[in-house]
């Protein structure tokens, strides 16, 4: 991943609108070249990491980094408002997927992989809350993830709500819901939340859901993979869309 140090030079990536995944400033930097860098930061959603001075050594090599460094994103992000617009100016029923905490590089990679071949018009995720766009992921993905527009929200809440106001129906899973998965008519503009490996979509967001179902199961294992979940739900999306309905 690619970096750039120093005060200056990570103000003027910023001012460019430079693709920036993440920025480290060492503790207790200060002035005005500083606080000008966590306010462009926070408008653009990019994380600041606050890390001392051996951690900003070791990842400058030696170089000379004023306490600054930024890595920059392996591929471009859209906003969420240009997303829904986009999609929008195509005629086409919005299909997106919100990811909810995906900390598995491999799984969200995979997801990525699911969504593209399956149809879906773009990620939503937060990397605070899920694992940010790495190599890793790049490679999970077969390399789907630069044929999707992936949107970098600053909090995944709000971006449902927003989407919620812009006409879209949101829907997730959960194992206490009664609605089976292919009882639901996803022929609606329309976002599908996916949970956690561990955990599942969280409940807040469960209750900013429009509509919840269950992916039903036979077996006695607890749950299903975070992406083969993914997979089955954007599958039977795709099966309603192309076939006329449920």
């Amino acid at each position: 991943m690619s970096k750039i140090f120093g005060r200056n030079p990570v103000a003027e990536a910023l001012e460019s609108k430079q693709a920036i995944d993440k920025i480290y400033l060492q503790t207790g930097s200060q002035g005005a070249v500083i606080r000008k860098i966590y306010r462009m930061a926070k408008e653009q959603h990019i994380p600041v990491v606050q890390a001392d001075r051996r951690k900003l050594a070791q990842m400058s090599d030696g170089g000379k980094h004023q306490g600054v460094i930024a890595l920059l994103s392996l591929l471009p992000y859209i906003s969420l408002a240009d997303l829904v617009d986009k999609i929008n100016r195509t005629g086409e029923t919005p299909n997106l997927v919100v990811v909810d905490r995906i900390n598995d590089p491999h799984n969200f990679g995979a997801i990525i992989r699911s969504a593209e071949v399956l149809g879906a018009h773009g990620i939503i995720f937060s990397v605070k809350e899920s694992v940010p766009i790495t190599e890793t992921v790049i490679k999970a993905s077969a390399g789907a993830v630069f044929h999707l527009d992936m949107c970098k929200a600053r909090n995944i809440v709000d971006a449902v709500r927003y989407l919620k106001d812009c006409g879209i129906w949101i829907y997730s899973s959960s194992s206490h819901s009664e609605k089976k998965l292919w009882q639901i008519d996803f022929s609606k503009p329309q976002a599908i939340i996916v949970g956690s490996e561990g955990k599942g979509v969280r409940r807040l967001l469960q209750k900013e859901s429009d509509q919840t179902f269950q992916i039903p199961q036979g077996g006695k294992t607890e749950s299903l993979n975070a992406s083969v979940a993914a997979g089955i739900i954007l599958a039977e999306v795709r099966r309603q869309r192309t076939s006329g309905g449920l």
